[in-house]
């Protein structure tokens, strides 16, 4: 079975799975808008919604509210995941801009973070082959607040640049 065949399988597999949900036509506006912006300064095309990574965001965030911990999921998937962990009330224009505050831990030159310090998340909203974005959030028992964003195609690919 080719790489494509299956990572369109198992994304179809997690699309299946997960209960649908529907973000506000703001939330979206607002998702977008963060996200775009930071790709525009680098120069790469816009992302799209999509209601699907939205699904799977919503469910991840779900369950990872639940126990209130944040962790990726397991395994080799078919998109990319940014996670962002608020002890309080948050907005996707925060997480966006916490993620792409890495920017200034990664070396282009270089292709690597500096040492240290994270830059996947930023590296994985400018990445050039990515297109689409779908994201969900869901506040803790005690408050906290979680997001997650999910991207397809996945970036962050080993040895490859983001643009």
């Amino acid at each position: 079975m080719t790489y494509m065949k299956h990572t369109s399988l198992l994304l179809f597999a997690l699309i299946l799975l997960t209960p649908l949900v529907s973000a506000s036509p703001s939330s979206i506006r607002e998702a977008l808008l963060a996200h775009n912006q930071v790709r525009a300064k680098d120069h790469q095309q816009p992302l799209k919604w999509s209601k699907d990574l939205e699904n799977i965001s919503q469910n991840w965030a779900d369950k990872l509210a639940s126990s209130c911990r944040v962790y990726h999921h397991r395994g080799q998937l078919p998109f990319g995941e940014n996670l962002f962990f608020s002890s309080n009330a948050s907005s996707i224009t925060r997480a966006v801009n916490a993620w792409a505050a890495e920017k200034k831990n990664y070396n282009y030159k270089q292709n690597k973070c500096q040492p240290g310090k994270q830059c996947g998340h930023y590296t994985q909203i400018v990445w050039k082959g990515t297109t689409e974005v779908g994201c969900g959030t869901k506040q803790c028992a005690n408050g906290s607040q979680i997001w997650v964003c999910s991207y397809f195609p996945a970036g962050n690919i080993v040895g490859a640049r983001p643009f």
